[in-house]
C-alpha cells in the first residue's frame, strides 16, 4: 500500500474505534508506516496512542519520537525487535512487545530495569545475551518452531504447527531445542541437555575419533619408513 492508503486505513480505524489503538509497523511482512503517517495519525486521532515498530530501525524510531512527542507527550513508543531493547529504550523508546518475553520474561524485565536504571554495563550482558536466544530462535528454524520451541522448554505444551514438517526439518528442530536448552540454562530457567553444553556440532571428530586417526596416521608412516 502507499502511505495515503495505509494512512487512510488506520484514520478509518481510529476515528471509529471505542477502545485504544496501537499502530504496528513491520515492514518486512507488511506496508510501512513512515514517519509523516504516523505524526499525522497521532495529532489528528486522539484514540492511537501508540506505535510498535519491528522494523530495528533505530534512526528511524528517533525520527518517528522526535515528530510527534512534542505534540502528543502521552503517545507510546515500543519496540518489537528483541535485539535492540536496550539500545531503542536509550534513545527514548518506552520500551517493547517481544516475542522473547513470551520465553524468558524474567529476563526482558531483569534488561528493561536495568536499562531504565542506567545500569549499563549488566544491562549490556543480557542484551547480548538476548539477541543470542532471539537469532536462535528466529534464524535456526522455520517461524514460529524456533519460538515454539523455547516455549516447550519452560513447560508450556503448545502442541504442534498446523504445518507439517518435513524430516529435515524434525531433526533441525531436535537440534535447535538442545541449544535452546542451553541458552536458557545459562541463567537458570532450565537444566542443560543429557550430554552438558555447548552442543557439539553434528559432524565435530570425538576425541577417540582423533586418537585412532594419529595411530592410522603414524603406522602408514612407519610401514613406508618414514618414522
Amino acid at each position: 500500500l502507499s502511505p495515503a492508503s495505509v494512512y487512510a486505513y488506520f484514520k478509518e480505524i481510529g476515528d471509529h474505534t471505542p477502545v485504544d489503538v496501537t499502530l504496528y509497523n513491520i515492514p518486512m511482512f507488511a506496508s510501512p508506516i513512515d514517519v509523516p503517517t504516523v505524526q499525522r495519525l497521532a495529532e489528528e486521532c486522539p484514540r492511537i496512542v501508540a506505535i510498535k515498530d519491528s522494523s530495528g530501525d533505530l534512526p528511524h524510531m528517533i525520527r518517528m519520537i522526535q515528530a510527534v512527542r512534542p505534540n502528543r507527550p502521552d503517545f507510546s513508543f515500543l519496540t518489537g525487535w528483541d535485539a535492540a531493547l536496550m539500545p531503542m529504550m536509550l534513545i527514548g523508546c518506552d520500551g517493547g512487545t517481544n516475542a522473547s518475553s513470551g520465553v524468558v520474561p524474567e529476563l526482558t524485565r531483569k534488561l528493561f530495569d536495568l536499562t531504565k536504571s542506567l545500569s549499563l554495563d549488566e544491562a549490556r550482558k543480557i542484551q547480548y545475551d538476548l539477541v543470542n536466544l532471539f537469532d536462535t530462535m528466529i534464524y535456526s528454524a522455520e517461524f514460529p518452531e524456533g519460538f515454539r520451541a523455547a516455549v516447550e522448554l519452560r513447560g508450556f505444551r503448545m502442541g504442534r504447527g498446523r504445518q507439517p514438517l518435513s524430516a529435515e526439518q524434525q531433526t533441525d528442530l531436535s537440534t535447535l531445542s538442545r541449544t535452546l536448552q542451553c541458552l536458557l540454562s545459562e541463567h537458570g530457567f532450565t537444566d542443560q541437555p543429557v550430554g552438558g553444553c555447548p552442543i557439539p556440532e553434528e559432524n565435530a571428530l570425538q576425541s577417540t575419533d582423533v586418537n585412532a586417526i594419529v595411530q592410522n596416521v603414524v603406522a602408514e608412516l612407519k610401514r613406508r619408513g618414514l618414522a
